[in-house]
């Protein structure tokens, strides 16, 4: 005879209340911890994050590599050696891109910040002139505009803005020896990772396989390979888009003869990562700026900026990005707020491909039981009969 027979209505409701305050206890005990178990994960993060780093650098590096190594087999050599000279090559491309990025972009962006800091007031000033030459003209009281422009004192903000922005830079100088540490950590992690990928895959898969067994293991493992698929193809995807669009609002502004092109540009570029929102968060600050230098300059950059974004959402990013995604325009609206709300600007940039994986996974999961249950949806009935 058993002692707990789950099929006795006692037994069953004895084992209930009994799992009910056991896991009640749990989290309580979880809550009143919550501050030491958050402690320890931020310790715990910050140890392993130049790994964690590494991972990053490894993963977005992988794709080059492959190339590289794809285009040296003509070569007579062995593929631990084609791999070593593919990874060589790849950062060494990449130290001369940021190298070349802060001889050329760097000086050329803190002279325009410089310059326009310089000019500011005299700007201001130009823009008084010109509302009140509007003003006479047209018998207009502008008053009530003079007293908030000048409330606003747009010199004296930005001019405090750029010394707050200095202050953070100099406090933060003092862990520069910590950053460059982790840095190098992370560069040789993730050179060993590109070198070692198969190896540590396989005891990834070893792992997974020998804990959750063989079905549910090939779920996990599929869905592994569409997390890098999608992460892959969205961040370096977004990232050469974004660098691209920077490049091309450069060139623009150096013909139309605009000034500030690099600080321009970099705003631009920047925010252009950002989805749906990037290019009005660079559109707006950059339209304001040019508006204080010269209305003309406002008006020419909002022509050019329309048909650049238009050219990008029409024809580089289908290119780039392609229509991978899996989801409409309307979940990728939905991710970019809720992911901007919660987590910032990284949940912003990381908002539509974690949904976009979650979605899937919740499709798969609905079509697998709607599958089982033998239901068929119609696309035009309310009722399934």
């Amino acid at each position: 005879m058993k002692l707990f027979d789950m099929r006795n209505e006692i037994h069953r409701k004895i084992f209930i209340n009994s799992a009910s305050l056991i896991i009640a206890i749990l989290f309580f005990l979880l809550l009143s911890r919550l501050n030491d178990i958050s402690t320890f994960i931020g310790k715990t993060t910050s140890v392993l994050s130049p790994f964690i780093l590494g991972f990053g650098i490894a993963f977005v590096l992988n794709g080059p590599v492959v190339w590289f190594e794809n285009r040296l087999y003509p070569l007579n050599m062995k593929d631990s050696t084609k791999r070593v000279l593919s990874a060589a090559i790849v950062f060494v491309l990449t130290f001369l891109f940021i190298i070349f990025s802060f001889w050329v972009i760097v000086p050329s962006l803190i002279d325009s910040i410089r310059g326009f800091l310089e000019n500011i007031t005299g700007y201001t000033e130009r823009i008084e002139q010109l509302l009140l030459g509007v003003s006479e003209s047209m018998n207009l009281d502008i008053t009530g505009i003079f007293d908030a422009f000048n409330s606003l004192n747009i010199p004296k903000a930005i001019t405090d803005l750029m010394q707050n922005l200095s202050s953070h830079v100099m406090s933060y100088s003092f862990d520069m020896i910590h950053f460059v540490t982790n840095t190098v950590i992370a560069l040789a992690a993730a050179f060993y990772m590109l070198l070692d990928k198969e190896n540590l895959l396989r005891m990834g898969k070893e792992l997974i396989y020998s804990v959750f067994g063989k079905e549910r293991a090939n779920y996990i493992s599929l869905y592994c390979m569409d997390v890098k698929n999608v992460f892959q193809q969205y961040i370096i995807g977004n990232l050469l888009d974004s660098l691209i669009v920077g490049i091309v609002c450069w060139i623009g502004m150096l013909l139309l003869k605009i000034p500030y092109a690099p600080m321009i540009a970099f705003i631009v570029g920047v925010t252009n990562i950002i989805p749906v929102f990037g290019p009005f968060l660079g559109a707006i600050p950059v339209g304001i700026i040019l508006f204080i230098v010269n209305p003309v300059y406002c008006l020419e950059f909002a022509l050019f900026i329309l048909i650049l974004q238009q050219v990008d959402g029409n024809v580089i990013k289908p290119i780039i990005l392609g229509d991978k995604m899996g989801i409409s325009g309307f979940w990728i609206l939905f991710s970019v707020s809720i992911g901007g709300s919660l987590f910032g600007i990284a949940g912003m940039l990381l908002g539509v491909p974690v949904f976009a994986l979650i979605y899937e996974g919740i499709q798969d999961l609905m079509q697998h039981q709607l599958k089982n249950q033998g239901i068929k949806i119609p696309k035009n009935s309310t009722v399934i009969r």
